[in-house]
C-alpha cells in the first residue's frame, strides 16, 4: 500500500509530467501551428507561407506538496529505467516513503500530470491579411487540485505513522480527475485593422473533441481517522464516517491499449467541442525595426460528455466506511481504484447518472513580445487557470514566464524561466532546421538525492516542424 497510494498520489497528485507550454517553441514567431495553443490569432502572423507539424511531444509533471529525492531521477523513474539495486523482486520500483519530502505551509495542494502529442498539422497564409490551419492534438491528463495537507500527508505515510492514529481529521477537501481525449481543430485568423504598421488581428479555434477515459472524485468536505484492527495490531483503517463527493468513471481503457483502432473507436464513451479565441496587436513597421505584440485568448472553452457511472454522496450512513491496503492490491489503473472506492463507498447501489461533464482546462493566456531586427527577443506569457477550484473539469496550472530568446529562420535559441505553482524553473530549447528540443525545467530532469537537487517535477518536450516560402515574397 506505501508505494501503490503514495506513488499514486505523487503521479496523479505531484507533478506537472508533459509540456503542455512548450515556452520554446510557443513564443518563437517559427513556432507556427503550436503557437496556436496559447492564441489563435498568432495564425495571421505567421512568417511563412505554409507550416507543416509532423509530429511534437511534451511530458510535465508539477506540483506543490513534496520534493523529490529518491536516488534515481524522475526521468529514470517514468520512463522506467530504475537501476535494479532499487527494484523489488517482481521488478517493481521499490518507492520508499523519505524519497519525497513534503512541504507543510499550510497551502492547498495541487499537482499534474500533462502528456500531449501534437499529431499531423499545418497552416496555410491566405494572403497578406488571414491564415488558416488544422490541427490535431491527443492529450492525457490526471490532476489533484485543492487537497488538504492532513489527507496527502496520512496517505503519503501509507497510514502507518503512529502518531496520527485516532485523531479526527475534518472537512478535507479534493478534486482529482484524469482524462484521455484527442481533438481535430480548425483555426481561422484574420486582420481586423491595419494602419501604418500597426495592426490587430483576431483568430479562433473551433475543435471537436473525442474522449477515450475518464474519472473524477469532487470532494467537497470529508471525515475521517486512522484506526488499528482490535484484532490484528498490524492491519490499519482509514475510516472514513462522512463525505459530501462526487465521483464518476468510464471503463473503455480497462482492457484496451492506445491502439490507432481504439483512437479512431467509434464506441469511444466521450464526445465534445471547444473553442479558442484570441486577439493580438501588432506594431511592426517593416522588417528592419523593432516588432511589438501584445496579445490575449481564452483557449479550451467547453468539454466533452462521456457514457459512464456518476455517483454522489451525501452520507454513507451510520457506519462508517474503513479502507486498508489490501483492498488496492493487484489494481492496474486509476480506473480500478476508483471502482474500489465507488463499491466501498456505494455497497452495491445504482448509478445516479450514467452519463457526467468534463469540462476542458480553460485559461485566460495574456502575452507581451518584443523582437529586434536582428533575431533577439523576449517573450512575457501569463497562463491563468479560469475553472473555479471545485469544478468539473481539468486544470491549466497558472503560469507566468519570461522567456528571452534568440529567432532565425533557420536557428532558434531559448531560456525560458517560469513561476509555477509556488515554485520557480527555468530550462532551455533550441531549434535547429526543423528539429525542436527543449524542457522548462532542466533541474528536474536531472535532480536526485545523490546530486542535492530536490525537483517537484519535470519538463520535456521534442519535435519535428518547419514552414515552407516567406510569407512576404
Amino acid at each position: 500500500m506505501k508505494y501503490l497510494l503514495f506513488l499514486g498520489l505523487f503521479i496523479v497528485a505531484a507533478a506537472p509530467v508533459f509540456s503542455q507550454n512548450m515556452l520554446g517553441i510557443s513564443t518563437s514567431r517559427y513556432g507556427g501551428t503550436n503557437r496556436l495553443y496559447i492564441n489563435p490569432a498568432l495564425a495571421a502572423d505567421s512568417p511563412s507561407k505554409f507550416y507543416l507539424n509532423v509530429v511534437t511531444g511534451t511530458g510535465h509533471i508539477d506540483n506543490n506538496y513534496v520534493r523529490y529525492q529518491a536516488p534515481f531521477s524522475l526521468l529514470r523513474l517514468i520512463t522506467g529505467r530504475v537501476q535494479p539495486q532499487y527494484k523489488n523482486a517482481s521488478g517493481t520500483v521499490q518507492f520508499e516513503t523519505d524519497y519525497t519530502r513534503e512541504t507543510l505551509d499550510g497551502k492547498p495542494k495541487n499537482g499534474t500530470v500533462w502528456g500531449e502529442v501534437r499529431g499531423p498539422s499545418f497552416l496555410i497564409k491566405a494572403g497578406e491579411r488571414s491564415a488558416f490551419a488544422v490541427t490535431t492534438r491527443f492529450r492525457a491528463v490526471a490532476q489533484v487540485f485543492g487537497a488538504s495537507e492532513s489527507l496527502l500527508s496520512s496517505l503519503r505515510s501509507s497510514l502507518s505513522d503512529g502518531s496520527l492514529y485516532g485523531i479526527p481529521s475534518s472537512d478535507n477537501k479534493l478534486s482529482g480527475n484524469t482524462s484521455t481525449f484527442a481533438e481535430v481543430g480548425l483555426t481561422y485568423a484574420g486582420t481586423l485593422m491595419e494602419n501604418d504598421g500597426r495592426k490587430l488581428l483576431f483568430g479562433a479555434t473551433t475543435k471537436f473533441l473525442l474522449g477515450y477515459n475518464a474519472q473524477h472524485v469532487i470532494n467537497r468536505g470529508l471525515n475521517y481517522r486512522i484506526v488499528q484492527n482490535p484484532d490484528n495490531r498490524n492491519d490499519i483503517f482509514l475510516e472514513v464516517n462522512k463525505l459530501d463527493a462526487t465521483l464518476a468513471y468510464t471503463t473503455f481503457l480497462q482492457n484496451r491499449s492506445l491502439t490507432p483502432s481504439t483512437l479512431f473507436s467509434a464506441s469511444a464513451p466521450g464526445r465534445g467541442f471547444g473553442v479558442d479565441v484570441g486577439l493580438t496587436y501588432v506594431d511592426h513597421y517593416d522588417e528592419y525595426s523593432p516588432s511589438l505584440q501584445l496579445g490575449i485568448a481564452l483557449t479550451d472553452i467547453g468539454g466533452l460528455t462521456y457514457q459512464g457511472q456518476q455517483y454522489s454522496y451525501t452520507d454513507i450512513g451510520t457506519n462508517p466506511v474503513r479502507f486498508n491496503g489490501s483492498d488496492f492490491n493487484n489494481l492496474n489503473g486509476t480506473g480500478a481504484i476508483v471502482q474500489v472506492i465507488q463499491n466501498k463507498l456505494s455497497n452495491g447501489r445504482t448509478p445516479n447518472s450514467t452519463s457526467f461533464r468534463e469540462g476542458l482546462p480553460t485559461s485566460l493566456n495574456l502575452t507581451a513580445d518584443y523582437q529586434l531586427p536582428g533575431g533577439l527577443g523576449i517573450n512575457l506569457t501569463c497562463l491563468l487557470d479560469a475553472r473555479s477550484v471545485q469544478a468539473t473539469a481539468l486544470h491549466r496550472p497558472t503560469i507566468v514566464a519570461v522567456t528571452p530568446r534568440y529567432d532565425a529562420r533557420w536557428l532558434s535559441l531559448a531560456v525560458p524561466m517560469a513561476y509555477l505553482n509556488g515554485g520557480f524553473t527555468a530550462g532551455g530549447s533550441i531549434r535547429v532546421g526543423p528539429g525542436w528540443l527543449g524542457t522548462e525545467n532542466l533541474l528536474g530532469l536531472l535532480g536526485n538525492k545523490s546530486n542535492g537537487i530536490s525537483p517537484r517535477g519535470l519538463d520535456i518536450y521534442a519535435g519535428v516542424a518547419f514552414g515552407l516560402g516567406r510569407a512576404d515574397d
